[in-house]
């Protein structure tokens, strides 16, 4: 067997696999032959193929008492793609500064007693957003793939849960959700439940 490319030049180095009869493997040489001999007379499935060159499969016969010549050209195998650099997570737009009172923002966002949740965003800048959440019912259970949450608990008493576990928070109380964690909040006692929120890790103008 020869093996050269289109412009005639010879390719050493690839890799011949013969299959049928009786299977054979082996490399060509520095001048890109290879020989296989005492060959069972037969058809065969030859391959060549490597890393140069795109693969390419011939179907050979050898008759009893004859020598087969195989001259193969393989076409160069196009380049590796380039490597794509990892797109940086979006990011939102700068906020205003502010500095407020949490207790007047409470006093004039207070929720109402026949509301289920209520939300008033505090502050949002970047990737942060934060929120006041007052509630007077249990929350279904909230996942974010790409964002880490916090809570504070500022007023009344409740739950957290993660895990299929409860922990109960009151006044004072700090939470930390990793992301991707399943996470929900429950209200307990007679008085709302009141925590300041924050996601960091999306736009912030997204609604959370």
């Amino acid at each position: 067997m020869t093996v050269t490319n289109p412009q005639g030049a010879t390719l050493p180095g690839i890799h011949v696999e013969v299959l049928g009869v009786s299977d054979r493997s082996g490399d060509t040489n520095a001048i890109g032959q290879m020989n296989f001999p005492r060959m069972r007379a037969g058809t065969y499935r030859v391959r060549f193929s490597g890393e140069r060159v795109i693969t390419f499969e011939k179907e050979v016969v050898l008759r009893a008492g004859r020598i087969a010549d195989i001259d193969v050209t393989l076409n160069a195998a196009p380049p590796p793609p380039e490597p794509v650099a990892p797109r940086p997570p979006p990011v939102g737009p700068a906020g205003e500064p502010r500095t407020l009172s949490v207790v007047d923002l409470i006093e004039r966002e207070l929720i109402a007693n026949n509301q289920p949740r209520r939300d008033t965003v505090v502050s949002c800048s970047g990737n942060t957003r934060s929120t006041l959440i007052q509630l007077n019912q249990d929350q279904p259970q909230r996942l974010y793939d790409t964002a880490e949450v916090t809570y504070y608990v500022i007023a009344g008493e409740g739950a957290v849960r993660m895990n299929d576990r409860d922990t109960a928070v009151g006044a004072g109380s700090f939470v930390s959700i990793p992301r991707g964690t399943a996470h929900a909040l429950t209200r307990r006692g007679r008085r709302p439940l009141i925590v300041l929120g924050t996601v960091s890790g999306t736009p912030c103008e997204e609604p959370r």
